[in-house]
């Protein structure tokens, strides 16, 4: 806890003594905070994130905290049932199944999409070519953002608003409990190696200008990736 009581203290000092500190200091400090919390596991998967509990805890307005709690659902840490308490994600494995099939779907589309139209890979490419590299150095955390950014670049690519739309809200929320389950396992570099052929195949079948085939790679690929999770971190 001494990490990020240093940080919110740090905040508010600011705040008091310069006067014009703005206040997203604050939620940005607790925010990064809480996600240290989470990602240690001292915060566990379902816990309730109080308001009221933390603003105390801090000596913060709860105000600041629910802005900080907002931003983690943004990052897909923490989710929000209409009038109730905020949770730190929790995915079952049968969430985690149902969520990788939605996925080859909507990724599936994508990659046809991005075939017809010759799309440009650049956005896929550079994420591509940071994993190799995290892979390589095993930061779990860069390997994790860089397959993150890779889909959501394959996503926004299509300039498909829907489309978007649906694919973020179901990848987000799944590399951040991918992130949390790999540090909670203290997992290396090692299981994400054989997914840097899989996401070449995705760019490659793409490049080949054919949609139904582009299509159909990404399905059995997210698939591959499904069977990759269910062995390493989702059971």
């Amino acid at each position: 806890m001494a990490g990020i009581w240093y940080i919110v203290e740090m905040a508010t000092y600011g705040q008091q003594n310069t006067g014009s500190a703005p206040l997203v200091l604050v939620k940005e400090n607790l925010a990064a905070g809480l996600r240290e919390e989470i990602l240690a596991g001292r915060i566990a998967p379902g816990a309730k994130i109080v308001e009221g509990t933390w603003a105390r805890q801090f000596g913060v307005a709860q105000s600041s905290v629910r802005e900080a709690i907002n931003i983690l659902m943004a990052e897909g840490f923490v989710t929000k049932g209409h009038g109730r308490s905020a949770r730190v994600l929790n995915l079952s494995k049968q969430d985690i199944i149902h969520l990788y099939q939605v996925r080859g779907v909507l990724e599936g589309l994508a990659a046809r999409l991005l075939a017809e139209r010759n799309a440009s890979l650049t956005g896929m490419e550079s994420a591509m070519a940071e994993m190799h590299e995290a892979v390589h150095s095993n930061d779990v955390r860069q390997i994790i953002d860089c397959v993150q950014r890779f889909h959501v670049h394959l996503l926004e690519q299509t300039g498909n608003s829907f489309l978007m739309e649906e694919g973020r809200r179901l990848i987000i929320p799944l590399y951040s409990f991918t992130l949390m389950r790999a540090l909670a396992r203290n997992l290396d570099g090692s299981p994400w190696k054989p997914n840097l052929a899989r996401h070449q195949q995705i760019l490659d079948a793409i490049r080949t200008g054919q949609p139904y085939f582009a299509e159909q790679i990404v399905i059995q690929v997210t698939n591959q990736f499904l069977e990759a999770a269910l062995r390493v971190w989702a059971n």
